[in-house]
Parts: C-alpha cells; sequence; structure tokens
C-alpha cells in the first residue's frame, strides 16, 4: 500500500484507539448529540444500523457499535470508532461541529465482492461459508470520504477500512453480539 493511504488507514485507526481507551458508555457520557447540524446523518440504514449508530463526542460524530455489540481490533485490544474527522494528526475538540453528511451503504456482489473478500478473507479459514458484504461510504463535512466494507456472517461480522479505496487486511475489525457467542454461517438451503 502507498505510504500516504498507510499512513491514513493508521490514522483512522490512531484516532479510533485514542477514542477507544475507555468503554464506549463512558467515551461518550456527557456527550450528547444536541444541536447537531440539519444535514447531519443520525441514523444509519440497514444493515449498518444492525450492529452501529452515530455517536456524538468531543471530537465530532463517530460511526460505532450500539449497545449489545462491540466492534472490536481482532486481538481485543481496542474497540473501533470511525471519526467523521478523519485527521491524519491529532484530532481537534470540534464536537457537533465534525459529522458525517452522507453514509451510503449498498449490497456488494460479483467483481466487487471478489476484490474486496480476497482482501478481507486472507489467512482466514477457506472452507467457511461466505458471508453478505456491504460497502458504506462515509462523507464527512469536511468533505473527505472513507469506503469501509462489511461482512455479515449473521451472527457476528467483520469490517475492513478502505481509505482512498484501498482496502487493507490489517485493518479488519470483529463485530460481536455480546450477548450471543458468533455461530458459523450455514450454507443457504
Amino acid at each position: 500500500m502507498p505510504k500516504r493511504k498507510w499512513i491514513l488507514a493508521f490514522g483512522i485507526l490512531t484516532i479510533s484507539a485514542r477514542l477507544a481507551f475507555a468503554p464506549p458508555a463512558a467515551a461518550l457520557e456527557g456527550h450528547d448529540c444536541t444541536g447537531s447540524p440539519d444535514d447531519a446523518v443520525m441514523t444509519l440504514p440497514l444493515p449498518l444500523g444492525k450492529w452501529g449508530q452515530i455517536a456524538c463526542t468531543p471530537y465530532g460524530h463517530v460511526l460505532t457499535s450500539h449497545e449489545g455489540w462491540i466492534w472490536i481490533m481482532p486481538d481485543g485490544s481496542k474497540t473501533v470508532f470511525i471519526p467523521s474527522q478523519m485527521a491524519d494528526k491529532e484530532p481537534e475538540a470540534l464536537g457537533n461541529k465534525s459529522y458525517f453528511t452522507r453514509i451510503d451503504v449498498a449490497q456488494v456482489k460479483g467483481e466487487e465482492y471478489d476484490k474486496a473478500y480476497d482482501i478481507f478473507h486472507a489467512g482466514f479459514d477457506e472452507k467457511e461459508v461466505k458471508p453478505d458484504a456491504y460497502r458504506a461510504d462515509l462523507t464527512s463535512v469536511s468533505g473527505k470520504r472513507m469506503r469501509v466494507y462489511f461482512f455479515d456472517y449473521d451472527s457476528y461480522g467483520w469490517g475492513m477500512l478502505c481509505p482512498d479505496d484501498t482496502c487493507d487486511s490489517d485493518s479488519r475489525f470483529m463485530i460481536l453480539d455480546k450477548e450471543h457467542r458468533p455461530q458459523p454461517r450455514q450454507p443457504p438451503i
């Protein structure tokens, strides 16, 4: 991956890690979305709404897990937030001045599916039943964009960041239901 794209992807995860030192409830405590601009996306389309929400923080709006789910790095070291700031450096305390103006979600199939899945699935069991895949295109008020692929295995999922439309399997994160153990996806009947 070219250095600039790697730095952006690392920056997103670094910002995410900074926001995620505390559990989501504690990180968001006292920061509501009151005063968010009218053009701010506040609800997520399905299936993203199954696992996620828009939360408001001192650093702006973030896409994160909602109650009952957790977005976490595969090694369990950090929870994942995708900030609307999309900064390459230290995030600024912008509050509701940084937000998403668009979040478009579409199921992917065919060549796009194969390309994203191959990058995502590197190093995983080749025999598992393939998930449904969705592309989320996020646009912030600053005009910056981020693409994220989500892979739905029914009882759990995965996400993968693709800044500048370049995916990197090192940006994968798990999406887990806190109340139910992940089950292998069953083949269609």
